[in-house]
C-alpha cells in the first residue's frame, strides 16, 4: 500500500513562539525582565485590609455567625462525589464520546513539516534544545502531529479517501452517507428543481425543525418520515436522533403552511455529470447513492491497512470510532508531552538530527557532541572560547563575548555598533565550534562545556515505561557498587 503522507503545512503553522526558540513565560526568556515578585492585592472597596505581619487577629464571634441570616436565597455549596458543587447552579450536561473503534494499533507523531521546520531552525541558531521542549510545541496546535492508524489482524477495514480531503471510515454505510456532505459531491451531481403536483388534503400544522428552521411538513402527510429522515442524514447525523426529533416542533401559523406547500410543490432531482449519462435523471436520495456506488465509490475510496490523519481533520469526515481515538489520544499526550518523545526522536532521525542525553534529558542540537581530540591545535580565539567556556560553564554568552573581546556591551547606538564589531570574529569561531560539537549554546543562550563532569550520553530511542517490573532484581541480590577513594 501507498503509505500516506503527512497533511500538515509549514506555511500555514502559526509558530511564532517558536522563530527564536523562546519556550516558557515570557518573564524567563532571554533580555527580558526578572520574575515580578508577589504584591499585596489593593483592598476592594468596602472590604477592610489584610491583617498585617504580627497584627492582631480578631475574635471568632460563634453567636454572629450562628445568627447570620444568607443572602438572599443562596445556598451552601455541598460536596459531590470529592468536589464542592453549588447547587443553585445546574452541572451542564457533557456530550458522551463515541467509543473508540477496535482493531487498531494508533500512534501519535510529529508532522513531516513540524520537524521540518525544527530541524531548519536548530540548524540555522545552533542552540541544543531539550525534545521535551519541542514535544510541547507540537502538542500546541492539532496541525503539528498525525496520528497513525494500523490495522491489526481480524480488524476493521480502513476505507480513506482520495479525494484530498482525509475522509476515513469503518463501513461502506458511513463513506456512501458521506456523498451529500461530501466537498467533492458537485463534481458528480448537478442539482435541479423541478415542478411536481401540490400535496392534495387539509394541513393545518407543519414540523418546523427547530436548529436550522427547515419545514419538514404535516405529520399527517404521507411523506413525513421520509423527509424528517432525508433532513437527518444531510445535515444532522453526528448527533443522537433523539436529541435530533427534540428539536422538532409544530407551527400552526397560516404563513408557515402556505410556504410549505410551496416548497412541495418543488422537487429536486439530480443528474450525474459523467459522460453518457446526461439524461439520467435521480429522482431521491436513495437512487444517489445507488448510482454513486456502482459507478464512482471505487474511485473515489480505497481500503488501506495503514492511514496518516492530521489530528486537525474534522470529526465530521471521521467515522466517529476513529475521531474517538483522535480525541482520547490527543487529550492524553497534550497532558503527557513526554509521550511523544520516542516519535520525536525517530522523526528528528530522519532529518539528520544528532540526538543524545544530557543531565537525563534527550537533546537534539546542530550537531552530537564530543571531547576535542588530544594534540589538536586550534586558533587563539577558539581555544579563548573553549578555555572560558570549560571554566564558567553555564554562564551566558554576551558575558563570555564581552570578557573575550575587551568591549562590553553598549547602551547606545555608538557603542552598541562598536562591540557587535568587537564580538563578530568570536561568534563566527563560536558557530565553528558548535557545528563540531565542542561546546554546546542552549536556548537561554548559555553556554556548555559538555565534555567535562557532566558530559552527554548517546541517546538510544526511549521506550514506553512497562508497568510490570518482572526481572528486577532484589536489592539484597544486587552487586554492590565499588566504594569511591
Amino acid at each position: 500500500m501507498k503509505e500516506e503522507k503527512s497533511q500538515g503545512n509549514a506555511n500555514s503553522l502559526n509558530l511564532s513562539d517558536l522563530a527564536d526558540f523562546q519556550f516558557g513565560p515570557a518573564w524567563a526568556r532571554p533580555g527580558a525582565a526578572s520574575s515580578p515578585a508577589y504584591t499585596e492585592r489593593p483592598a476592594r472597596e468596602g472590604r477592610a485590609p489584610r491583617r498585617k505581619e504580627g497584627g492582631e487577629r480578631r475574635p471568632f464571634n460563634r453567636d454572629r455567625r450562628d445568627s447570620a441570616a444568607p443572602r438572599g436565597n443562596a445556598e451552601r455549596p455541598q460536596k459531590r462525589d470529592g468536589r464542592r458543587v453549588d447547587s443553585r447552579r445546574e452541572p451542564r450536561p457533557q456530550r458522551e464520546l463515541p467509543a473508540p473503534a477496535e482493531g487498531f494499533r494508533v500512534e501519535l507523531r510529529p508532522a513531516n513539516s513540524i520537524l521540518e521546520l525544527f530541524a531548519a531552525n536548530i540548524q540555522k541558531q545552533k542552540r541544543a534544545l531539550p525534545l521535551i521542549d519541542l514535544a510541547r510545541v507540537v502538542m500546541g496546535d492539532k496541525a503539528r502531529y498525525d496520528l497513525v492508524f494500523m490495522k491489526m489482524e481480524n480488524g476493521p477495514m480502513l476505507i480513506h479517501s482520495t479525494k484530498g480531503d482525509q475522509a476515513c471510515w469503518l463501513t461502506e454505510a458511513e463513506a456512501v452517507a458521506y456523498l451529500w456532505k461530501a466537498p467533492w459531491f458537485s463534481e458528480l451531481y448537478t442539482k435541479e428543481e423541478i415542478e411536481i403536483e401540490a400535496p392534495k388534503g387539509t394541513f393545518t400544522a407543519v414540523a418546523v425543525c427547530s436548529l436550522g428552521g427547515e419545514l419538514i411538513g404535516p405529520v399527517t402527510w404521507h411523506g413525513y418520515q421520509a423527509a424528517l429522515m432525508n433532513l437527518y442524514r444531510n445535515k444532522y447525523s453526528t448527533m443522537p436522533l433523539d436529541v435530533f426529533k427534540n428539536r422538532i416542533s409544530v407551527d400552526k401559523s397560516e404563513e408557515t403552511v402556505a410556504a410549505w406547500v410551496q416548497a412541495a410543490s418543488h422537487k429536486t432531482v439530480w443528474k450525474p455529470t459523467r459522460e453518457g449519462a446526461a439524461d439520467t435523471v435521480l429522482e431521491d436520495n436513495r437512487a444517489v447513492e445507488a448510482d454513486f456506488l456502482a459507478n464512482h465509490y471505487s474511485s473515489t475510496y480505497e481500503v488501506v491497512d495503514k492511514v496518516f490523519i492530521n489530528a486537525s481533520t474534522p470529526r465530521a469526515v471521521l467515522s466517529p470510532g476513529i475521531a474517538a481515538h483522535v480525541a482520547i489520544l490527543s487529550d492524553k499526550t497534550r497532558r503527557f508531552p513526554q509521550m511523544l518523545i520516542p516519535n520525536l526522536c525517530h522523526g528528528m532521525a530522519r532529518h539528520h538530527m544528532p540526538i543524545y542525553k544530557w543531565h537525563g534529558n534527550h537533546f537534539t542540537g546542530p550537531s552530537r557532541v564530543r571531547a576535542l581530540p588530544e594534540g589538536t591545535v586550534l586558533a587563539d580565539r577558539m581555544m579563548a572560547i573553549m578555555n572560558w567556556a570549560k571554566d564558567n560553564s553555564g554562564k551566558k554568552a554576551d558575558a563570555m563575548f564581552a570578557e573575550l573581546s575587551g568591549v562590553p556591551a553598549g547602551t547606545d547606538e555608538a557603542s552598541t555598533q562598536a562591540a557587535t564589531d568587537a564580538h563578530a570574529p568570536y561568534v563566527a569561531d563560536m558557530i565553528w565550534l558548535l557545528e563540531q560539537g565542542y561546546i554546546v549554546v542552549t536556548s537561554d543562550n548559555a553556554v556548555w562545556f559538555p565534555k567535562g563532569d557532566t558530559a552527554p550520553e548517546p541517546a538510544t530511542t526511549p521506550q514506553p515505561r512497562k508497568g510490570s517490573r518482572k526481572g528486577k532484581k532484589p536489592a539484597a541480590a544486587r552487586k554492590p557498587e565499588a566504594p569511591q577513594e
